[in-house]
């Protein structure tokens, strides 16, 4: 699984929701780091269009990363967002007959990587009955879900 080019990949509506569940201590520190302020210094320019200004060019600049360090940024990002669409993964470990708490495991399952073509496809289809195609996609690769062209 290649976190960064699952970010690189996310529309910036998804992008914008991955961050807007981040913690704006989080949001600062990687702004700050990787030196992303706002274009306009314009007084008259509203907050929110100023803060998605900033999340655009750090969802550009992790487009084109190649650390590992920002594979792991990348990765918690994702991971962080995940947990909020409990309902997601509460429906793809039903469907998979996996052990969960409303979607929460104690380990990482195996069972994505072990799915046939005909499971993966399955399942995909499942999920995309109650959930954005998008999100969905992000989950099973994130997942490493092997079998599966999306």
């Amino acid at each position: 699984m290649d976190p960064i080019n699952i970010i690189a990949k996310m529309s910036a509506g998804t992008f914008s929701d991955v961050m807007s569940v981040s913690r704006r201590q989080v949001r600062e520190i990687l702004f700050a780091q990787l030196g992303i302020k706002s274009k306009s210094k314009s007084l008259l320019k509203n907050l929110q269009q100023k803060k998605e200004e900033r999340i655009a060019a750090l969802h550009d600049s992790l487009k084109h990363a190649s650390s590992k360090r920002d594979a792991d940024i990348c990765r918690e990002l994702i991971r962080s967002w995940l947990y909020t669409k409990r309902p997601l993964l509460k429906s793809a470990l039903d469907y998979l007959n996996v052990p969960n708490d409303d979607g929460l495991i104690e380990i990482e399952p195996t069972v994505f990587g072990e799915l046939s073509k005909e499971k993966a496809t399955s399942l995909y289809d499942h999920l995309c009955k109650d959930f954005d195609k998008e999100h969905v996609a992000i989950y099973l690769e994130f997942m490493e879900t092997k079998n599966l062209s999306l």
